[in-house]
């Protein structure tokens, strides 16, 4: 009788899963798989692209243009983002290439997230079809092609998960035992089988440098991106099997970057910062809301404060904790008097948060219900989900009729694409549909359960790293949120997505009989 230690199966051999499609695999196919990944999102994508050439477009775009163009370029949104289409302007006097661009990166950050996701043994076949169906869902593939922050965003969370999930998964494949012996060796009976070689608690793993990458991306690419760098470094840095010190260090130097670039750096390069009254729009939300249900905590000199702001009626009308624009977006709040008195705003919010913090909790909570509820918010105040600007943008006066005005409208390269993406957008937007494809609560629940199995069963902390990243996001909405808009939880939608294959598995072998 021999012992066989666990390692890589021989070529053709059944995996966990049967049919020789998991557990090790033949090297060939492994090498191939990251590669068919790849290709088959971006094929997809690129159909979403030639659809909806240049891009989707919003408001918030033409701020981005107006920002690298007209001026005044204010940090208002992602200086990162702004120089990649002020980029895309002059070389090539188009905005199409920074949209395929997006479809090359999303393509490969799907790639990455199923190649960390693979050792965990899900087949290969399925793996690529989750690929294909994340990048063909509408709000997805859509999703991608919209000159937005939030999309380059995304992608630099995903490749984190996958990043996240590639060191914490366990040892490759072809590390020698301890005694020096190669997996797959056998003993003779008898003879304990040497252990499985545990990932040096201390050692730098190069691939740390890669995962501060991608949360300084976060950061870089959307101003409050920092804050879920900041919480999925907490959350990573107990699961990882490599040094505590250099992950928080790497998640240090990715999580500081950010915030001193808009403080020092910018305004060395001419980037104006943004005002302090658009950072703080969730305060105005809270306020809203905590005049609205307990006016008594307000004094005649903070009603006074709110006034000088807006009339009461702003106030009362903008008190629905779903959003923050029916407030903070109304002609009648003064901007500049709230810029002016930011200082005494904050005072009053962080009094209110110590004397009645119930009242603002629930308002951040009903704000943030696109990350933890699963059903439609669409009949209360405020609750209806943004999803897309499918027209054309409103330009700016004095735009029309100028090359940046033509670069701005809708150019497909192919109708009959466009008719077919526009068609399967309406009939994804059907309500009914909202809680699967629209709203991420529900993929985030996936993901941590898939997570459990995994880790009971196997013991795998791969999957438990991806749900790690995917719970910072959920997180972040909690502290960050202004609106429920979609783009705001894509990544755990596609993370969910991915991890099907993975689910059904762990499903499956929880409940087979033994």
């Amino acid at each position: 009788m021999t012992i066989t230690t666990a390692g890589p199966r021989p070529a053709g051999e059944s995996g966990p899963d049967g049919g020789g499609e998991g557990g090790g695999g033949t090297p060939a196919r492994d090498r191939w798989f990251p590669l068919a990944c790849y290709a088959t999102g971006q094929l997809v994508l690129l159909g979403w692209w030639l659809a909806l050439h240049p891009g989707l477009m919003s408001p918030d775009t033409v701020s981005y243009v107006r920002h690298v163009t007209t001026g005044p370029w204010t940090a208002t949104h992602s200086v990162a983002y702004d120089a990649l289409l002020r980029l895309s302007l002059r070389v090539t006097g188009d905005l199409s290439p920074v949209t395929l661009l997006q479809t090359t990166a999303m393509s490969a950050a799907l790639a990455h997230l199923a190649g960390a996701l693979r050792p965990d043994g899900p087949r290969r076949r399925w793996l690529v079809a989750a690929v294909g169906c994340a990048a063909l869902l509408p709000p997805l593939g859509a999703f991608t092609v919209t000159m937005w922050k939030d999309v380059p965003f995304t992608i630099c969370i995903l490749l984190a998960a996958g990043t996240a999930a590639g060191i914490a998964a366990r040892p490759r494949a072809g590390a020698r035992h301890g005694d020096g012996t190669p997996p797959g060796a056998t003993v003779p009976d008898g003879v304990p089988a040497p252990a499985r070689p545990r990932p040096r608690g201390r050692a730098w793993d190069p691939r740390l440098a890669a995962l501060g990458a991608e949360l300084l991306g976060a950061g870089l690419f959307r101003n409050n991106g920092f804050v879920v760098a900041l919480i999925a470094a907490a959350l990573l840095i107990p699961l990882l099997p490599v040094a505590r010190r250099w992950t928080a260090a790497v998640a240090a130097v990715a999580v500081a970057v950010p915030p001193l670039l808009m403080s020092v750096g910018y305004p060395v390069l001419g980037v104006a910062p943004p005002p302090r009254v658009f950072a703080y729009q969730t305060v105005f939300g809270d306020l809203a809301v905590a005049y609205a249900e307990r006016p008594g905590l307000f004094d005649p000199g903070q009603r006074e404060l709110l006034t000088g702001i807006a009339p009461i009626g702003t106030w009362l009308r903008g008190a629905t904790c779903h959003t923050v624009s029916r407030v903070y977006f109304d002609p009648d709040f003064d901007g500049r008097e709230a810029e002016r008195r930011v200082s005494e705003v904050m005072d009053l919010w962080r009094g209110l948060l110590v004397r009645a913090p119930g009242v603002i909790l629930d308002a951040r909570l009903c704000r943030a219900a696109l990350a933890w509820q699963v059903g439609s918010t669409a009949g209360e105040p405020g609750g209806e989900l943004y999803r897309f600007s499918l027209r054309d943008p409103v330009l700016p006066p004095g735009w029309e009729g100028t090359p940046i005005a033509a670069v701005m409208r809708g150019r497909p390269l192919s109708e009959g694409l466009r008719a077919a993406a526009l068609s399967a957008l309406d009939a994804a937007g059907a309500h009914r549909l909202e809680w699967l494809l629209w709203r991420g609560a529900l993929w985030c629940y996936l993901c941590y359960a898939t997570a459990a199995l995994a880790r009971r069963r196997t013991g795998s902390r791969a999957v438990a790293a991806v749900a790690a990243v995917v719970c910072a996001q959920q997180l972040g909405v909690l502290l960050t949120n202004t609106a429920q808009d979609f783009r705001f939880m894509v990544t755990p939608i596609i993370a969910g997505v991915l991890l099907v294959p993975t689910f059904l598995r762990e499903a499956r072998a929880l409940l087979s009989p033994r």
